[in-house]
């Protein structure tokens, strides 16, 4: 008996080491970002948002259609738009979010909650957050911004399970300077301090969208999404790192560009995309998961993309 016992123990023990040490496999999944839901593909994206909420003059509460089911159980998201909290109160609103969520066709055992607060608003949208867990009896999660976790003295922590780090559209979309509206890297090391002092664990949200802002008359006038620089073919010139002049006026996609608009084209690239993993793995706890923005364009990308990306963490 001691004999067998001596050769299990390194054996027990080596079990041990790969069930409590060996870090467990970073899981990634897709944001839902549409105000129809309708998934024709077999997979279900994990995080769909499920209200769209403003104060413009008057509450805009916009509720998702569900043109289906969910197949499995999704992790139902709301943006509210920080205005809403000079207006309305926590405790109302947690009522009207809760109705709503029992209203539609879905299976959850979590909601996610994305508002990019500020100070004037935190003690409301904080409370919120509080009862919304409360009422609901489900884990509750919240996007976290760049500038939320360096200034979180200032700004504070959210009173949810975990939080989502939102690593991207950290420029000015209006300056015309701005080279990435969508992930700009010399912008985000600039608030790339106090991760190891944020008490709240976090997740982490990438970019996979692409856009493009109008530039008329050296002034931004819009923006388009879904564009991408492999399209800007005919009646379009590329006149500098991402920038392009329309050369005729004409209509693409559904929207008119006059002769000698510019457009610069923000999208990001697989190289793009891992060298924000890289530098982040520096600063920052290693994420239980990748969330990537958003579902319809992951076309854009091969499956191996994503896998080698979290898997490189």
């Amino acid at each position: 008996m001691k004999k067998v016992s001596i050769v299990l123990i390194p054996l027990l023990l080596a079990i041990s080491y790969f069930i409590f040490w060996t870090p467990q496999k970073i899981k990634y999944s897709f944001y839902h970002w549409q105000s129809t839901y309708q998934v024709k593909e077999d997979a279900t994206p994990r995080y769909v948002k499920v209200l769209d909420v403003a104060y413009r003059e008057t509450l805009n509460y916009i509720e998702t259609a569900f043109k289906q089911t969910p197949k499995a159980n999704i992790v139902p998201t709301l943006y509210l738009d920080n205005s809403i909290w000079k207006k309305m109160k926590p405790k109302s609103m947690v009522s009207k979010v809760i109705n709503s969520l029992e209203k539609m066709p879905i299976r959850y055992d979590e909601i996610q909650v994305d508002c990019d607060w500020t100070d004037s608003t935190k003690l409301s949208y904080f409370k919120f957050l509080t009862l919304l867990k409360e009422h609901s009896k489900k884990r509750v999660s919240a996007t976290i911004r760049l500038h939320q976790v360096k200034y979180h003295e200032k700004t504070g922590i959210p009173p949810v399970d975990y939080g989502v780090l939102m690593y991207y559209n950290m420029s000015d979309f209006q300056d015309i300077k701005t080279k990435n509206y969508i992930l700009d890297l010399d912008i985000a090391k600039q608030y790339h301090y106090n991760f190891k002092s944020y008490s709240l664990p976090l997740n982490l949200a990438l970019p996979i969208y692409s856009q493009a802002t109008i530039i008329r008359f050296s002034k931004v006038v819009g923006l388009v999404d879904g564009i991408r620089e492999k399209e800007l073919t005919k009646n379009f010139q590329k006149v500098g790192n991402h920038l392009y002049k329309v050369i005729k006026t004409h209509y693409f996609k559904k929207k008119l560009y006059y002769k000698g608009d510019k457009l610069r084209v923000d999208e990001v690239s697989v190289e793009l995309l891992q060298k924000s993993i890289d530098g982040l793995k520096k600063i920052m706890s290693r994420p239980k998961e990748i969330i990537f923005y958003r579902w319809a364009n992951r076309t854009h990308y091969k499956k191996q993309v994503f896998d080698d990306m979290v898997n490189s963490w």
